[in-house]
């Protein structure tokens, strides 16, 4: 983690603020819309490949149905409902299920609302925790299918490439190719939207120039295919054919999977680039090349029955089908950006809020407040992501996975945000929800036509959510314990008691001074900090002067302005002994508040602490005091069960400790240990 990162109020802009600029927009490309733009390669092919009751693909009858769904979702979920809707639930800008959770649940009053908001609150740590398994299967897809191309263009251009071949090659390019998506994290997501912007730009241009070509090349389709334009044929079909409908629904959904990213990472980028890329590059080129799909596939109807057809691969001219696959391959490696930056925003959130244990968090712009790379969870997503890759093979068995997890964390989004919009219009839950409704009939639609795929692969990423959420309401409830439990110990005395209770010794000669100035970091503005308790109990010294400094995230802000960022709150001058031959030292204790999307910075607190002593010293004449706690377990048990006390233990144990996660100068760090009970 960098030292002292700048002001975000100050030093940068937040997101409604930032200029529409053709670079932002481009940037913006390269990381948000990656997802949702290699969607093509495989979201038409998918629906096309549901099997009626006898074992056969639907065929050439379902092809203007499924596209109007396709179509339809595009303009309700995405445009609508995230472009124009939840984008404007932001907090300075930031956006996130994790925000919204905060604007969901911070304006109810505390009175009789406290269930109320925690079960938003756990609401969304679930639909946060969902993403984490979407961030392992959705590098995998991507991939796998930009290589699956591979195989088409052999056959189309009768390579020389064998079966036998391609069965290795296409997971062992796969694997190779993940590996560098993930090593290139460490250089930000600013530098890798610089980098993969521009390749964004081109595969839009290309996909919607194909879906063009596919048009003027299948004209004879062209007064069928337009009637996809229409919502009542897709409708029309779930109707008639219910059962087909939701399976052929919940492979529409995979056009719509990138769509929470345009949320997640609005505070990258800012509203307006992002709006503007999908207005006027990303929803045109996905309309034109669905469309261009869709006419290949009523032109070739006897293509859609046989196993190995690919509406994307097979609408391209021979000539194109390697240049194709090539910068399939390109956008496939930057689709996978917007997620894994995600999960990197999220976690970071998660360790402000409480939810997730201290981890290295790395600061990857010196500008972007909200730019952070998470070492552990890159490497953890990859090798889930490899491990998938070689577990399913290809992408048809990647897709059968894919869906339950980011439909189920759509819906939340959706339920967070009626509760917004119930805050923002002052009206009733039932009115705001039922302004919502034809967002959450569809969703319940899409959960709906995703809930075959749990039994035969979808486990795996629904697994992975519900562990995550498990450990993050584990640790949750563990640090609440914790607290509770120090609470009830010697560090609970009133501040100002304890120092007038120090006075008393001092003036009675039982603690010796020393020079310098020691920094306490205390987790409350109220309490003794245990570190400064012990310190005094068994060393019995004080430094000249003492700074008591109280971190805290406020759940309800992304960002905190600079004018409120550090508040006094309380200062004991320095006392004369009674013989008047010696000073007491001057205690001050200073509160530092951030909001959850910004790393907590000891060293702003610290200056302003020592401008308002009006001292200077230099870094040899300052040590830090922390106190670092062992959980034992109690012969009662405080509020953990046995699997979730050790559990907590292993994580409070292996979590990073205080001075690597504030970046404080490990050779004047002071560690005192406490054995906590739970």
């Amino acid at each position: 983690m960098n030292e002292a990162s700048p002001e975000p109020d100050s030093a940068a802009p937040h997101a409604l603020a930032k200029p529409l600029t053709l670079a932002a927009t481009i940037a913006a490309l390269g990381v948000v819309f990656g997802d949702i733009g290699t969607s093509p390669l495989y979201a038409f092919k998918e629906c096309l490949r549901v099997k009626d009751a006898a074992g056969n693909f639907v065929g050439v009858s379902m092809v203007v149905p499924t596209l109007s769904l396709i179509i339809w979702s595009l303009i309700l979920v995405v445009m609508f409902k995230y472009v124009l809707l939840v984008m404007e639930a932001n907090e300075d800008g930031e956006g996130g299920i994790m925000t919204l959770v905060s604007l969901a649940s911070s304006k109810d009053p505390a009175k009789g609302k406290r269930k109320h908001r925690s079960f938003l609150v756990l609401l969304g740590v679930f639909g946060a925790a969902l993403l984490y398994g979407d961030g392992v299967i959705t590098p995998a897809i991507s991939v796998v299918s930009a290589l699956e191309g591979v195989k088409e263009a052999n056959e189309r251009l009768h390579g020389p490439l064998g079966p036998e071949f391609l069965k290795y090659f296409i997971p062992t390019a796969a694997i190779l190719i993940l590996g560098g998506i993930f090593w290139l994290q460490k250089i930000g997501t600013g530098k890798v939207g610089l980098y993969f912007g521009p390749i964004t730009m081109i595969w839009f241009l290309v996909i919607g120039g194909l879906g063009a070509l596919a048009l003027v090349l299948n004209s004879q389709v062209f007064g069928e295919i337009i009637w996809a334009l229409n919502p009542l044929e897709g409708i029309k079909m779930l109707l008639e054919r219910p059962t087909m409908g939701i399976l052929i629904l919940g492979a529409v959904f995979l056009s719509v999977t990138g769509a929470e990213a345009l949320y997640a990472d609005m505070g990258h980028f800012g509203q307006k680039p992002i709006r503007a890329a999908w207005s006027f590059i990303v929803f045109p080129a996905l309309i034109l090349n669905y469309f261009g799909q869709g006419a290949w596939a009523l032109a070739h109807p006897d293509e859609l029955l046989t196993a190995g057809f690919n509406p994307f691969f097979n609408m391209a001219p021979n000539w194109a089908q390697i240049p194709l696959v090539v910068i399939a391959t390109l956008a496939a490696i930057i689709a996978s950006q917007a997620l894994i930056a995600g999960a990197f925003s999220i976690t970071m959130q998660a360790i402000q809020l409480n939810y997730l244990p201290r981890m290295r968090v790395e600061q990857t712009s010196d500008v972007e407040s909200g730019q952070v790379y998470v070492p552990i969870i890159n490497w953890l997503l990859m090798i889930g992501s490899m491990y998938l890759v070689l577990h399913y093979e290809n992408s048809e068995n990647l897709a059968s996975a894919y869906g339950i997890a980011v439909s189920l964390t759509m819906l939340v989004t959706t339920i967070l945000f009626g509760q917004y919009v119930r805050h923002k219009l002052k009206i009733p839950s039932v009115a705001a929800y039922a302004l919502l409704s034809p967002f959450i009939i569809l969703e319940l639609l899409f959960v709906l036509g995703n809930t075959h795929k749990v039994l035969p692969n979808g486990w795996m990423p629904l697994a992975i959510g519900v562990v995550v959420y498990y450990l993050m309401s584990v640790w949750n409830k563990g640090r609440i314990a914790m607290k509770q439990k120090l609470q009830l110990g010697a560090g609970n005395e009133e501040c100002g008691l304890f120092l007038d209770s120090v006075e008393e010794h001092f003036n009675q000669g039982k603690m010796s001074r020393v020079k310098g100035t020691a920094i306490y970091l205390a987790g409350s503005t109220k309490a003794v900090p245990m570190a400064l308790a012990h310190n005094l109990k068994h060393n019995k010294v004080l430094h000249d002067h003492i700074i008591i400094v109280t971190l805290k995230v406020d759940d309800g802000r992304a960002i905190v302005p600079t004018a409120e960022r550090v508040r006094f709150d309380m200062r004991r001058p320095k006392f004369c002994r009674l013989d008047g031959h010696e000073e007491f030292p001057a205690v001050l204790s200073v509160t530092g508040v951030f909001g959850f999307r910004e790393k907590q910075d000891v060293f702003t607190v610290q200056e302003a602490a020592f401008k308002e002593l009006g001292i200077n010293p230099s870094g040899l004449d300052t040590t830090y005091f922390l106190s670092r706690e062992t959980i034992v377990r109690a012969t009662s048990g405080f509020s953990l069960d046995t699997v979730q006390e050790k559990l907590f233990e292993v994580l409070n144990r292996n979590s990073l400790s205080a001075t690597a996660y504030f970046n404080l100068p490990p050779g004047r760090v002071v560690e005192l240990g406490m054995q906590v009970e739970l």
